[in-house]
């Protein structure tokens, strides 16, 4: 078994709640193993899956024509599908980037106001070695390699880049906690907010 935790480097992350220019805010980040996604689903609001893109120490973003904002790929899930299955497809319809090799990376907590309501989004995250091609779209205007580390490029979803620099520092590591003797053991499903 694995766990999730977060390495932080000092200035990286945004203390929250963060507001973004629409009035939306990250109120919180949960790392969670994956296999919780569907009972927290039977209980949250989760309608949205995202995707981190990273290729060498940059992320993914793409221009939202719809929005006119810089963000990560992702959307809304389809009647049916998992927060995995919507991660792919989304990624694949935005980008054109066809992979199911995603490692599930938290959710995060956004309160909306148009209109008014508190969602969960699954976020995912895929390492690239090479650039892949990648498609305009309705939807993705243009695409740009931004590091999280540097300054937010103008137009940029300050919610969405404070996703993808949480994301970056997240990784997995074993869970000490975890024990296989005997049918005993953990199995990791403590909710840890980051």
């Amino acid at each position: 078994m694995v766990r999730r935790v977060a390495v932080w480097s000092a200035g990286i992350v945004a203390a929250l709640p963060l507001r973004d220019p629409a009035g939306d805010a990250l109120v919180a980040v949960r790392v969670v193993a994956e296999d919780q996604l569907v009972v927290l689903a039977e209980h949250l609001p989760m309608p949205a899956s995202l995707v981190v893109v990273t290729l060498a120490d940059t992320v993914l973003v793409m221009f939202n024509g719809w929005r006119g904002q810089w963000e990560l790929p992702g959307g809304m899930r389809e009647p049916g599908e998992s927060a995995r299955q919507a991660a792919v497809r989304e990624l694949a319809e935005e980008t054109g980037i066809r992979t199911e090799d995603l490692v599930f990376a938290m959710i995060v907590e956004v309160d909306l106001k148009r209109p008014e309501r508190r969602e969960y989004t699954a976020v995912y995250r895929t390492d690239l070695s090479v650039a892949p091609p990648l498609t305009v779209n309705d939807e993705a205007l243009d695409f740009r390699w931004w590091n999280p580390r540097s300054r937010l490029i103008p137009d940029l979803n300050p919610i969405d880049a404070e996703i993808a620099r949480r994301a970056v520092a997240t990784i997995s590591v074993p869970n000490p906690a975890t024990r296989n003797d005997a049918g005993s053991g953990s199995d990791d499903s403590v909710v840890r907010g980051i």
